[in-house]
């Protein structure tokens, strides 16, 4: 079309001139946002402008989608570190469940006396006090089957950011054979084989309240052990298809997560996260809590493995420098 462009200016990453029937149009990425510029006094019209834009895409997008799949394909591209997200959530439904749980353990001080009658009002009392306890649990319960599903979800994104920390290179189509990996898979490629020993039963906790209480509440409370499912079995009645192990659903009590789940849930959580914030994936934590976007191309990669294996003072200043650049970027200060 030959139009004419200009790059970095101060809140302004690039700009495209041309003129559309005579009227001067400038299309710029700025601090702001996309902007469209039209002369003030023009025919053309925004709604055409965009219009034609919106048109055109669908053949660029067309025109670059081998080169997109070539280069997701060889590791060249970036995610977003949303780890401060993913975390918020989990935190704020733990914190909501804990004092849910805390709530219905507290009993009221004061109990009313119904029309001066102390037995009709301690049966009141009692009943009423039952009923706010069970509403504190259910509150608890819906909260932290939340809680749980946000971890899982934080576990899942924290891994692959950890793994690009690694300062291991991918191979061809790595990159996305490890996105498309179960959790626990992921987990075993970011904990060392030094770390087996301690993963090893944080491990087995994590799978069984995956199965337990993520799953079932995930995929319509349908139980891998067929917990789920009962059959009917003559002049007894509906009988679990998992049999006795239905003592282990989470269906077993009133309330499917009770204040003593969620303490061991949540110390489960505590265990596995600690695991991979200390010891040999510290500097690599590191690296994610500093809120770095990871790159998973060779070149990058190996950066990440020179500032990991420096001292301690290289690896904050690698991480300051980025938050930097980063920081540069965003605010278009060229």
């Amino acid at each position: 079309m030959e139009w004419k462009a200009s790059g970095h200016e101060e809140k302004v990453r690039w700009t495209i001139y041309g003129s559309i029937d005579g009227t001067p149009v400038l299309l710029e990425m700025r601090k702001s946002g996309f902007t469209i510029g039209i002369h003030e006094g023009g025919t053309v019209s925004p709604e055409r402008v965009v219009g034609q834009l919106q048109a055109g895409l669908k053949d660029v997008e067309k025109f670059l989608e081998p080169f997109a799949q070539h280069q997701v394909q060889n590791g060249h591209f970036m995610i977003v570190n949303r780890l401060w997200e993913f975390e918020d959530r989990y935190r704020f439904f733990r914190d909501l469940a804990d004092k849910a749980y805390r709530r219905a353990k507290t009993r009221k001080k004061k109990m009313a006396i119904i029309d001066g009658r102390p037995l009709a009002g301690l049966m009141t009392n009692a009943v009423a006090e039952i009923n706010r306890a069970t509403q504190a649990n259910r509150e608890g319960f819906c909260h932290s089957t939340a809680m749980v599903d946000a971890y899982f979800s934080a576990l899942e994104h924290r891994l692959v950011l950890l793994r690009a920390f690694t300062g291991n290179a991918f191979t061809d189509g790595a990159v996305l054979s490890l996105l498309a990996a179960r959790w626990d898979e992921k987990l075993k490629l970011v904990v060392p084989v030094t770390e087996t020993k301690k993963l090893a039963p944080i491990l087995g906790k994590m799978r069984d309240i995956k199965e337990r209480i993520r799953n079932p509440f995930a995929h319509g409370g349908n139980e891998n052990d067929r917990g789920s499912l009962f059959f009917h079995l003559p002049r007894v009645g509906a009988i679990p298809g998992n049999f006795s192990g239905f003592g282990r659903s989470v269906r077993f009590s009133v309330v499917p997560i009770e204040s003593q789940s969620h303490t061991e849930i949540c110390r489960t959580f505590d265990e596995l996260s600690a695991l991979l914030e200390t010891g040999p994936p510290e500097r690599p934590h590191r690296m994610v809590k500093g809120g770095i976007d990871p790159s998973f191309d060779a070149a990058v990669i190996k950066e990440y493995a020179e500032a990991i294996s420096a001292t301690d003072a290289d690896l904050d200043d690698y991480i300051d420098w980025w938050n930097h650049q980063y920081d540069r970027h965003a605010n278009m200060d060229f």
